[in-house]
């Protein structure tokens, strides 16, 4: 894909939340509260418990129950999740993210799912922070697993983040809606309440109710499909691995699709609106050698029994990564063989490869913090080029990793470039993380440390990273430990790396800003005189 301190009660939204569940949540994976109209419990006195940008670490998602019910006419949704969390300290709250939610009724309930309250519990906003805080009135214990229960509702969103309205025109000018979800790098707290940070991985059992009309796709293949009431259906899916939130995806359209199997059994899915629906076999026969390839090059089974891969008429990025569920805007997805052009294929191809790069690099191993989104983007931008390298030769792929390293130094040269791994904390900042710098200047670092380290070394090097952190999160170190193994390298690389990934260009104007002796190599770094 391509505000810290403490606030003052005044600052703060009092939810004092209902005692009803919605209609969305008749069958809700959490049992509804007791209370029935009692008050909730009183605010006086409350303030909000948390002052900073990232969550606490004490409290510890493990498994979400979603179901969402999106109403396609009103362009609005509904919902509930109940999350099982483990504290690891005691405390009376429960802080997590949400925004543009209104929250209806929350509840928290012990393992035998008994409510700690026979009062509903009152929901403190921080909308600054994009945070709720659900307050018990009994201590959560240290050591203790809880399941929190939220019933919440929202409009779909009219931008391209969150759980959002999309549309498609037919042939014969009628419009047609959609509902899709983009929620890396911080939208998943838009569609519903959750731990909205890439460290807090979870599995997911989702469930989602729709119009017959429509149908729904989500990360895992559907396990089941109920009718529920006035003639709605609920599709039922497996639970998913443990994976973050920003990975999460659903879509409910009327799509129709083409599909495929890998050599390894995995079933692959291209789907599109129903008139362009011929133009998905070139994507099929894309997503299917790829997944051959990147299995045998990464001798890591793809971890999913399906993978989708879907064209949003109205997408921002070129594509998204959600595992088992990869979104694309329809130019980089479908291949029209009377009208697209050779550059058109390239693109549709690289792409293709980019995403399901990320399934291993980004989805089975995450970085633990947006300062290293490189390790997911950097990782997906090289690999793309030995993907279609490896499965498509005539495209003659190669001569765009030299045009795309050329462009990063370049680009790295200016005054205005920054260290590949830079701090960034609030939304704004993770998003400008997404750039020329950790796409392709971290591409062209591994493409060097390829040519050092020699490809058998940096392929075994790569797969023991991945497997050491799968259903994990790592850092750079993680990396550089795991691309070599003999100590002298090691403290070679790291030096060496160290430099190109906290050096940006100086701030003043002379070519040469520094020359550092390591092991008696010279690292000697230049830049533009932009003046």
């Amino acid at each position: 894909m391509i505000p810290v301190g403490l606030l003052v009660l005044s600052l703060f939204h009092v939810s004092l939340v209902g005692s009803q569940p919605t209609q969305s949540s008749q069958q809700a994976p959490g049992p509804p509260h007791p209370a029935g109209e009692q008050p909730p419990l009183a605010p006086d006195n409350l303030s909000f418990p948390w002052s900073r940008l990232r969550l606490p670490r004490y409290i510890i998602p493990l498994h979400y129950r979603l179901l969402l019910h999106p109403n396609i006419t009103n362009l609005s949704f509904t919902g509930s999740v109940q999350i099982q969390i483990d504290v690891q300290n005691n405390t009376n709250w429960v802080v997590l993210h949400s925004k543009g939610l209104r929250i209806s009724m929350a509840t928290i309930l012990d393992q035998n799912l008994a409510h700690l309250s026979d009062k509903v519990l009152p929901v403190l906003h921080n909308p600054s922070h994009e945070q709720i805080g659900i307050f018990s009135p009994r201590v959560l214990s240290n050591g203790q697993k809880y399941f929190l229960y939220i019933e919440f509702e929202a409009e779909l969103a009219e931008g391209f983040y969150g759980f959002y309205k999309s549309t498609y025109r037919t042939s014969t000018g009628e419009t047609r809606i959609l509902a899709s979800t983009h929620f890396e790098p911080t939208s998943a707290r838009m569609a519903f309440p959750c731990f909205d940070e890439p460290s807090f991985k979870a599995n997911f059992s989702i469930r989602i109710r729709r119009s017959p009309e429509y149908i729904s796709l989500s990360n895992m293949p559907v396990a089941k499909t109920v009718e529920v009431h006035d003639g709605l259906l609920e599709d039922r899916f497996d639970a998913s691995v443990k994976m973050s939130t920003y990975l999460v995806a659903f879509v409910i359209c009327d799509f129709k699709s083409v599909t495929a199997t890998t050599s390894s059994g995995v079933q692959v899915s291209i789907y599109a609106a129903p008139e362009k629906w011929l133009q998905t076999r070139y994507a099929l026969e894309v997503a299917v050698k790829m997944l051959d390839f990147y299995e045998e090059y990464f001798n890591i089974r793809y971890p999913l029994p399906k993978q989708d891969l879907i064209a949003i008429p109205d997408f921002q990025s070129g594509a998204m990564e959600n595992w088992g569920l990869t979104t694309y805007r329809e130019t980089s997805l479908l291949f029209d063989p009377l009208t697209s052009s050779i550059s058109d294929k390239l693109w549709i191809t690289m792409v293709i490869g980019h995403e399901l790069a990320h399934q291993w690099f980004g989805n089975l191993v995450t970085m633990e913090w947006w300062n290293d989104i490189w390790l997911n983007e950097g990782f997906a931008r090289y690999m793309e080029y030995i993907s279609v390298e490896a499965t498509y030769p005539d495209l003659k792929v190669e001569e765009y990793l030299l045009h795309t390293c050329f462009a990063a130094v370049g680009h790295d040269s200016l005054n205005s470039s920054r260290p590949i791994s830079s701090p960034a904390e609030n939304p704004t900042q993770i998003k400008q993380m997404f750039d020329t710098v950790s796409y392709d200047k971290g591409a062209c670092i591994l493409h060097m440390l390829r040519h050092f380290l020699t490809e058998d070394v940096f392929q075994s090097g790569i797969v023991r990273y991945l497997r050491k952190y799968s259903y994990r999160n790592a850092h750079n170190q993680d990396l550089w430990d795991s691309l070599t193994n003999v100590q002298a390298q090691i403290m070679f690389l790291v030096k060496v790396v160290n430099v190109w990934f906290s050096e940006r260009s100086h701030s003043k104007s002379e070519p040469l800003v520094c020359s550092m002796m390591v092991h008696h190599r010279n690292i000697e770094k230049f830049m533009m005189d932009r003046n």
